[in-house]
């Protein structure tokens, strides 16, 4: 359970962060879905002591959600050009 909660978790993040940044192209918001999707799996399974097949803390889910938003604003602030405002 706490492994889909996590993938679910990590997708919507990184899709919501395309709908905040207004991401036309499909290859992008791909990109962003997977880094959510990798920075809130980390996350949630270093906090959750490994397990995936029980239930997740509630430390666990907060850290997963906090992991893919910081890593979602790195990916933008690296990926914007400079020129835009």
């Amino acid at each position: 359970m706490a492994l889909l909660l996590l993938i679910v978790i990590g997708l919507s993040t990184g899709w919501f962060a395309s709908i905040v940044a207004r991401t036309d192209a499909p290859r992008d918001i791909l990109k962003q879905m997977g880094a959510g999707l990798i920075a809130s799996l980390v996350a949630g399974l270093l906090l959750n002591s490994g397990t995936v097949m029980g239930g997740l803390s509630l430390i666990a889910l907060g850290a997963a959600i906090a992991a893919s938003i910081a890593i979602l604003v790195a990916y933008h602030a690296v990926t914007q050009p400079s020129g835009e405002g």
